[in-house]
This record gives C-alpha cells, structure tokens and sequence, in this order.
C-alpha cells in the first residue's frame, strides 16, 4: 500500500512575490487583476495564522488521484506546485492558478484546496484593505 507524505515548504519569502502594484482598483472586490497588489504594508493572511493554514492544507489535501494517475510500478514520486492566487479586499480568494509545469492531478488538487480555502484576512496597503497576490508552494511526496 502507498504510503502518501506532504511537505508545505512555508516561508514569507515563498508565501509573497517581490514587487509593486500592478494597477489602480477600479471597483476592490471584482475578480480581475487590475489593482492587485504584489508587496503590500500588511500581508494578506489565513484567519488564525500560519498553523492554522498549516492545519488546513494538512487536513483538505486529498493525495488520491495523484496517487491514480500514478503508473502503478512508481515506488516514489515528488512534485511541488507553485500556487498563485489572489485574496481580494473581502478576503475572497480568486484567481488561483498552478506557475509550474506539473502532473495535470497535481495542478488539480492543488487549485482546488487553495479554491476552497474559505474567507481570509486581506492585506493591507496605506490602511485600507487592497487585492494582492500570494504564492504558496505544496510539495506531494508519494512513496511505496
């Protein structure tokens, strides 16, 4: 039976990216990208902090269909997912996309649990609530 490990390679270098603004908000809750945020004075962040989201990811990541689209002679597999997303200034989360290229299942899972992470504490820019970009790697280990 396949053993299924997961590493969260958690960081505030990997959790932010390294920039600016990318444009002025026209309306702060619409799902494009104009005005979002790359560096911000308060980061975006998952309600109850980092071992919360650790707790999340932990409990939500379902290894399974990795472990399916796997050939079944596979005695270990890794691959991180680069995940990009936008927490907008209701704390909605939108935009969510995998930046490299992975395993179709692994992009999959990945997007989905970041998808259905739930409301998060936006970050802030000047005192106000703004929409900014996060990035958080999730590294699938499966072994046999």
């Amino acid at each position: 039976m396949r053993k299924l490990l997961f590493g969260l390679f958690l960081s505030a270098a990997s959790l932010t990216a390294p920039a600016q603004t990318v444009g002025v908000a026209l309306n702060a809750n619409t799902r494009d990208t104009v005005g979002v945020f790359t560096k911000v004075d308060v980061e975006a962040d998952y309600p109850g902090g980092l071992p919360a989201w650790k707790q999340f990811l932990y409990s939500n990541l379902n290894p399974d269909p990795i472990a399916s689209a796997l050939p079944k002679k596979t005695k270990y597999f890794e691959q991180t997912a680069r995940v990009q997303f936008i927490v907008c200034s209701d704390g909605t989360v939108c935009n969510v996309k995998v930046l490299n290229d992975v395993l179709p299942a692994v992009r999959r899972e990945a997007e989905r649990v970041i998808r259905q992470s739930g409301t998060w504490v936006p970050a802030e820019q000047n005192g106000r609530k703004v929409k900014a970009y996060r990035t958080q790697p999730i590294t699938f280990v499966i072994t046999d």
